[in-house]
């Protein structure tokens, strides 16, 4: 059987794969870390910790958890790193601050003091332009409203990286010539594109090379193609919620006139179209999974079965257990 699973894409800015890569104990995972951390905060930092590198496809499939990866130098200040691709809104910037706000209570006991706080450092890639700049990187610490800093040691820094935004940069100097910070963060927004695999710069290399070591974790690269369709079925308004309304409106434009369904049409073929785009997906994770051919089965399944069968996915071990798991749901 043709190997299925080096023809399923998995974004590089694929959660699971950026916690994977930066999490490692490894020199090229050490080197990835600190270089990011260097060039987001200008922190040259010598020596790194991952004190959360736990990866275990079981627990990450299951329980939709944040994947951020937790990192301590050798001086003891904090960095926080994220991949946040499926951005929310307000609740996203509410939960930013909570994590660093945590990061900082979690350091001290009963028995220390404040004094004894080390910095934190967040650092956020975000797939959403800032609302009031056009800058890659933005950094935020207190300020007051004569843009003073409240602290000249502020113990929460925090900093978004703006992928969109390298699409901008791309339009006005060639690959080649940014820098290597621009190059990764273009591999994050937008795959292979534009020979950037071919990049000469060491930081680029080592996701290209973690990206072919991870394909050989069966396990965790299918859990982390389950996410990412779950994550694209979110951004793209498929939503059990969302599914509804515009079912809603799909029944209300019928009934308002030629016009009204005519703009209905396209909005039912675009609906039609990720749902085929799913479908697809589904498909190649499923093979890839189970190694059967199981196109004429999903071909099948209704909209609301194939959103039953992506959550199955992650529970189930065989295509027939995923059968058995969904007639018992359609059955009740």
């Amino acid at each position: 059987m043709e190997n299925t699973k080096a023809n399923t894409v998995l974004n590089y800015c694929n959660d699971v794969f950026f916690k994977y890569t930066l999490s490692r104990e490894d020199e090229g995972s050490v080197y990835a870390r600190n270089t990011i951390i260097e060039r987001v905060t200008g922190i040259k930092v010598k020596e790194s910790t991952v004190l959360n590198p736990n990866l275990d496809p079981g627990t990450i499939g299951k329980k939709r958890i944040i994947l951020d990866v937790h990192v301590k130098d050798e001086k003891g200040r904090f960095f926080n790193l994220e991949m946040q691709t499926t951005y929310a809104g307000v609740a996203e910037m509410m939960r930013f601050e909570f994590y660093g706000a945590r990061a900082l209570n979690n350091q001290l006991d009963s028995s220390e003091k404040y004094r004894d706080l080390k910095p934190v450092y967040q650092i956020i890639f975000i797939e959403k332009r800032a609302w009031n700049n056009k800058n890659l990187i933005n950094n935020y610490q207190m300020r007051n409203e004569q843009g003073e800093d409240e602290s000249k040691h502020p113990l929460i820094r925090r900093t978004y990286v703006h992928l969109p935004v390298i699409n901008e940069i791309a339009k006005k100097k060639a690959i080649q010539k940014m820098d290597d910070f621009e190059q990764l963060c273009f591999l994050f927004e937008n795959n292979a594109k534009n020979d950037i695999l071919e990049s000469k710069e060491r930081l680029v290399k080592v996701f290209v090379n973690k990206y072919e070591e991870m394909q050989k974790d069966d396990e965790l690269w299918s859990t982390a193609m389950a996410i990412q369709m779950g994550e694209a079925r979110y951004r793209y308004g498929l939503e059990d919620s969302f599914e509804e309304g515009m079912k809603e409106g799909i029944i209300r434009g019928k009934a308002e006139g030629k016009a009204e369904g005519m703009i209905e049409g396209k909005l039912e073929g675009r609906i039609e179209g990720k749902l085929e785009g799913e479908r697809q997906l589904l498909h190649r994770l499923m093979e890839a999974k189970f190694q059967e051919d199981c196109t004429a089965w999903l071909q099948s399944l209704t909209e609301d079965q194939l959103h039953i069968v992506s959550n199955l996915l992650l529970e189930c071990d065989t295509l027939e257990s995923v059968k058995k798991q969904l007639n018992r749901r359609n059955t009740i």
